[in-house]
């Protein structure tokens, strides 16, 4: 196996680590713990839960289009009058979202380009994903610590 495509298999398993990882903070979580605000006008453990979904789904709508259709659902949930959504959908909202991920990076041959993102830019997709996902799971886990909750643990 040449170097590139062990790199490429590294990087994508401690993706899905870090995905099963967020459904292990998020799955056991109750409705009052989602719920806590800890500081009045920041965000609540859903609610950061929820807007890694929201944007996850976003980007992957913005860079794919109709063929992320399945995702298109979560954009909602960064609306302001959006209800809160329990553990369950959450996890499931990260699941649909990490499927149509893993689809889109993982077709093709490992030589070829990562085949998303209509306008040729796949890295950026990729790290667009990345980038918004990374600082809220780390949010998320330092207001369940907070709270004397496991946090998000890879």
């Amino acid at each position: 196996m040449i170097r590139a495509a062990l790199a490429e298999k590294r990087v994508f398993q401690s993706w899905l680590d870090y995905q099963e990882a967020l459904k292990r903070a998020i799955r056991p979580l109750l409705a009052e713990q989602l719920r806590h605000r800890p500081l009045p006008g920041r965000r609540t453990p859903g609610e950061v839960a929820e807007h890694i979904v929201f944007g996850r789904a976003l980007h992957l709508h913005r860079a794919l289009g109709d063929a992320a259709a399945t995702v298109v659902q979560f954009i909602s949930w960064n609306d302001v009058d959006a209800p809160s959504r329990s553990a369950e959908e959450i996890v499931q909202g990260l699941e649909l979202t990490w499927q149509v991920i893993a689809r889109s990076v993982t077709r093709g041959d490992p030589t070829d380009e990562i085949p998303i993102g209509a306008d040729g830019e796949s890295a950026q997709v990729v790290w667009g994903l990345l980038d918004h996902d990374l600082p809220h799971a780390g949010q998320l886990s330092l207001l369940l610590r907070a709270n004397g909750l496991p946090g998000v643990e890879v």
